[in-house]
């Protein structure tokens, strides 16, 4: 939202920097200058400060709002545009404060739905009018006139829009977890002028052999908040830890919220997938028992509050997220059902006095199989839904998934784990504010498969012992798109079976430990 004024206009024409600028001036010239820039920085600061102070003093002035006009109004459909501004035409006596507030969550909106590339706001002083009505660039609709309180400025707020581009193609790599694909990504978004977006994604890499993605997503009711979401994809993968091929096809369906005023949220995830796999190189025999087609029919829900102030590199707030999924929509062809549980919980904190961040994390992760207690320990769980823990974005200093229950060459993954870490990012001497930071870290981790015979408290102790231990220092690159780490790890206590890694360790991802 912008609320665009005189004295503003002056602001930003005071803040741009002078292209006559000559590097070869004298030392006076110099000094001049900076003397010059200081003093317009100052009268920025100083307008600045005025605007919010009359904005404090005026919170609470009566606003009656006349109508409200929008441009590039053609490129969405009448039902679609009532819905977003319906919070400014309730026809009541607003306050500055509450005005100001209700324009920004219709920019936000706007935005959250990805059908515009930018929206302004300006807003005009009108006279008092008789009647009120809605106007869209064209589009006038006559509604009943409101009382106005005494007082009341009549005001006509102006939204100015630039929608995004019908079709959208991009190509590109990705390098992240040990692994690097090339893509090429279609969209169709905003088809109908209601924010409905069409995705194609089309991806050949390394560990992914081949993947396509056909992504349908649209508001619910029009409404910005709620989001339904219909995927199909087929992929085929390769399963290093188990040495093995995935194939699979999935159905997934998914309602979710992305409110922009609540640090909570959630979704509820529908997914039915056929998985085949394919044993190329291992010689667990779990692996070759369980190779072949399998079934996935699961309904699950998730729910997280978030207030960091960074997803990649918190240095501030915290995280909690908590999943819960069920397996076995379909007993029949269910081969391994289950209940699986999941959450994570992150806080960062601010260290002032050594010039640093502090952040813990720490996960957990049950998988209860459904199956006959008769039937054989290894039959219990399939090991494409089991948790698998280790490699650069988890416990480092060990392979990608290559911590806990092994079976001859194949790491099997486990039905229980906990782990965790702490991280230490200090900024690099005379570089406070730049992306690079020295990193600290001390993670750890445990992974066990679940024995149903001997109940939940024994399976709990085993859990709580004997856990594996790594510390790394190094240097990160916090990217607004992931994150980048560099660093020399050392494990300190490592169990039979594990895989280890000591010396240089890279990651690149959006999560880390």
């Amino acid at each position: 939202m912008s609320i665009v004024s005189q004295d503003e206009e002056f602001m930003e024409s005071i803040s741009r920097p002078n292209p006559s600028f000559n590097t070869s001036l004298t030392d006076a010239e110099k000094q001049l200058s900076e003397l010059q820039s200081r003093k317009q920085t100052q009268l920025v600061e100083q307008n600045q400060q005025y605007l919010e102070q009359l904005f404090m003093e005026n919170a609470t002035q009566p606003i009656k709002i006349r109508n409200v006009q929008l441009t590039n109004a053609q490129h969405f459909r009448d039902s679609f545009i009532e819905a977003q501004f319906r919070p400014l035409l309730s026809g009541h006596v607003l306050s500055l404060e509450n005005y100001l507030s209700r324009v920004d969550d219709v920019s936000k909106n706007f935005q959250k739905m990805s059908v515009v590339d930018q929206i302004l706001c300006n807003t005009h002083q009108v006279n008092a009018p008789s009647t009120r009505s809605m106007d869209f660039a064209g589009l006038r609709k006559p509604m009943a006139a409101a009382t106005v309180t005494g007082g009341a400025i009549n005001i006509v707020p102006v939204f100015n829009i630039i929608p995004v581009k019908r079709f959208f193609a991009k190509t590109g790599t990705n390098i992240g977890n040990g692994e690097g694909d090339g893509f090429i990504q279609f969209q169709l978004r905003n088809i109908f002028g209601g924010g409905e977006n069409l995705v194609f994604d089309a991806v050949t890499g390394t560990k992914t052999s081949s993947s396509y993605l056909v992504n349908y997503n649209q508001p619910v009711l029009n409404n910005a908040n709620y989001i339904w979401e219909t995927a199909i994809s087929i992929n085929s993968r390769k399963f290093d830890w188990i040495q093995s091929n995935v194939m699979s096809k999935s159905f997934t369906n998914k309602l979710y919220t992305q409110f922009h005023d609540s640090k909570w949220n959630c979704e509820v995830v529908v997914e039915n997938s056929v998985r085949n796999l394919s044993n190329y190189a291992s010689k667990s025999y779990e692996v070759m028992q369980q190779g072949g087609q399998s079934i996935k029919s699961s309904i699950g829900y998730n729910v997280h509050y978030d207030t960091r102030d960074n997803k990649h590199l918190p240095f501030a707030g915290r995280f909690f997220q908590f999943g819960v999924e069920y397996n076995g929509l379909f007993p029949k062809w269910n081969r391994f059902p289950y209940v699986k549980t999941a959450s994570q919980v992150q806080q960062a904190w601010s260290l002032p006095l050594l010039n640093s961040h502090l952040l813990t994390s720490c996960k957990f992760g049950l998988l209860y199989p459904l199956t006959s207690q008769n039937s054989s320990r290894t039959q219990s769980s399939s090991i494409l839904d089991r948790f698998f823990i280790g490699g650069p974005n988890d416990v480092r200093s060990f392979s990608l998934n290559g911590l806990g229950p092994r079976d001859q060459n194949s790491f099997v993954g486990g039905d229980l784990f906990l782990n965790g870490g702490v991280s230490l990012f200090t900024n690099i001497p005379r570089y406070a504010d730049s992306n690079f930071k020295i990193h600290n870290f001390l993670n750890w981790g445990k992974i066990v498969t679940l024995d149903r015979q001997v109940g939940l408290a024994e399976n709990f102790k085993k859990l709580s012992q004997s856990h594996c231990l790594s510390y790394g220092f190094g240097i990160l690159y916090n990217h607004p798109m992931a994150r980048f780490e560099l660093n020399f790890v050392l494990p300190l206590i490592a169990n039979e079976g594990d895989s280890i890694r000591k010396g240089i360790q890279y990651g690149i991802g959006v999560s880390f430990l």
